[in-house]
């Protein structure tokens, strides 16, 4: 599926997929620079939901050194974009 996918593509599904697991934000409070604490005070269950889902929708295998360093929605992307090999 990933494979298919340009990476503006991949930003819409991010973006969607974040916005209805979170629940409460509007689509267009959402954008690649958000970040998911400062932004939104994102954490725990809900942050482990959209990761877990991340890694499920787009069969992403990425370290918890990756999403260690992984603070907001564009950064998201780039990992799917490096792991995914999408030019």
């Amino acid at each position: 599926m990933e494979g298919d996918l340009t990476r503006a593509e991949i930003s819409e599904k991010v973006i969607q997929l974040f916005v209805d697991i979170i629940g409460f934000i509007d689509r267009t409070q959402v954008t690649e620079q958000t970040d998911f604490v400062h932004d939104f005070k994102i954490i725990d269950d809900d942050l482990t939901c959209f990761v877990m889902q991340i890694k499920w929708q787009f069969k992403l295998r990425a370290t918890q050194d990756d999403w260690d360093h992984v603070t907001t929605i564009g950064q998201v992307i780039d990992l799917i974009v490096q792991r995914s090999a999408i030019q």
